[in-house]
């Protein structure tokens, strides 16, 4: 069902009914035509190897091989 929109006019009284109606026109026009295919990414490099420092049992910081063979340091921050 098509949303009609309603004509505020100052001095209208804000119901439910009319707020409900708005958030329901709003979830039915969530729902439209499927977009266009955007253009594909860089491939980019993907992670080979992980390895991991620990101290005391704790991880505390590591690396990462990437597939083009960088190197990406690992930090471990106490959250």
């Amino acid at each position: 069902m098509a949303y009609t929109a309603t004509e505020w006019k100052d001095g209208d009284l804000i119901t439910a009914e009319r707020l409900n109606k708005l958030e329901q026109g709003g979830q039915n026009e969530q729902v439209g035509p499927q977009g266009l295919k955007g253009d594909t990414g860089d491939a980019g490099a993907s992670v080979t190897a992980i390895t991991l420092t620990v101290s005391g049992g704790a991880v505390t910081g590591g690396k990462a091989t990437l597939s083009d063979g960088s190197e990406v340091t690992i930090t471990v921050t106490e959250g």
